[in-house]
């Protein structure tokens, strides 16, 4: 039975925690299974080999925070998602001999490193064992050292480009790594880090992040609803109060309520840009992955009232989807992203990819850091 305690949506039977852990306890019982779904069904989604082990990982430890009765059965279902994850990071990253205990640097590739980083630190932070020490401690020193050369500027996303929202995700990652070995080490660096995004990766007419630089440092494209959402429930871990602040800056510039439906915009006051695939469907303005991360960036600053309403608004998502795209064949179109989701009734989005993103909002968590 799960029992939760404190963040979360409090919804009764219609909660969407206990509807995905339920779910996810189910696609996750077999070890070839999951990684089969993946494979056929994400594929075609951003890092659709990376989050859809991760997301699952860290909500499987949010739930252990809240129920340390699920602990044990938790561990081995992160095992399992781990071990998925690894090696899709080494099919990205391409590491010395194909281990990443062997990465010396961590190669521009910050969203993998940094996000893998982050759930194996989850997995030591609940009481797993030390099967991925090693991989966590070359990655750590990696990124460590990768900061430390940048002097607090963004790290590369990837070797071609950089989305500044990787960097936090990294620097979420050396925090559990510290946490976890009673270290202090790279709390310097992420300070760096959190003061250069505040001097110089701000858009002066919202006073949020930047969603890509280039490569002087300079702001290239708008703060972005799908990256925020996400960011401050990770920056809420490292800098409440930094959180707190950029979260009030994110609803007075992306909140929109159109009466049919409520949520955050993709990009500032619901213009200036369209939908793809990080974006998810973008309804009257209102983008639907936004939203659904919104959920932790929420719960994470204590906006109770917009993280009830947008836990009620997911669990009407299919409906919602259908009813609007039932209007013209324009309109299905755009809700499907083109054909891209294919919704089934037994996800609660209607889709894999979007069932693991909302378990972890949905899982939210504070992290016991002193």
């Amino acid at each position: 039975m799960l029992t939760i305690i404190g963040p979360s949506c409090a919804l009764g039977a219609d909660d969407p925690l206990k509807k995905l852990a339920k779910q996810f306890d189910k696609i996750t019982a077999k070890q070839a299974g999951y990684p089969s779904r993946v494979a056929r069904e994400c594929r075609r989604f951003p890092e659709g080999d990376l989050f859809p082990y991760v997301l699952p990982a860290i909500a499987y430890a949010n739930i252990t925070l809240a129920d340390p009765r699920r602990r044990s059965d938790a561990l081995e279902r992160m095992k399992r998602l781990l071990d998925a994850a690894v090696a899709s990071t080494i099919k990205e990253v391409k590491p010395p001999e194909g281990d990443l205990a062997k990465l010396t640097s961590y190669k521009k590739h910050g969203t993998y490193l940094g996000q893998l980083n982050m759930a194996l630190g989850y997995y030591r932070l609940i009481g797993g064992d030390k099967r991925y020490d090693a991989i966590n401690k070359a990655i750590s020193d990696a990124l460590h050292k990768a900061l430390v050369e940048s002097k607090g500027r963004p790290l590369e996303s990837f070797p071609t480009y950089s989305w500044t929202f990787d960097t936090v995700a990294a620097a979420l990652s050396l925090r559990l790594y510290d946490h976890n070995t009673d270290s202090a080490r790279s709390a310097s660096v992420i300070r760096s880090y959190l003061e250069w995004m505040g001097k110089n990766g701000i858009h002066k007419s919202t006073k949020l992040p930047y969603s890509i630089i280039n490569s002087a440092g300079k702001g290239m494209k708008l703060p972005r609803g799908c990256d925020l959402s996400w960011r401050i429930s990770m920056l809420a871990q490292l800098d409440a109060a930094l959180a707190k602040r950029m979260y009030e800056a994110y609803v007075k510039s992306f909140w929109l309520d159109r009466r049919l439906i409520a949520g955050f915009a993709e990009w500032p006051g619901g213009k200036g840009g369209r939908q793809d695939a990080d974006s998810g469907p973008i309804v009257m303005g209102i983008g639907m992955t936004a939203s659904g991360l919104g959920i932790a960036a929420a719960s994470s600053t204590g906006d109770t009232k917009r993280r009830d309403s947008l836990c009620t608004q997911a669990m009407e998502f299919q409906k919602l989807i259908r009813q609007l795209g039932s209007t013209s064949p324009k309109m299905k179109k755009a809700l499907t992203l083109d054909g891209l989701i294919k919704s089934k009734s037994d996800y609660v989005t209607g889709f894999l990819y979007g069932d693991a993103t909302l378990f972890y909002a949905v899982s939210w968590r504070p992290l016991p850091f002193k």
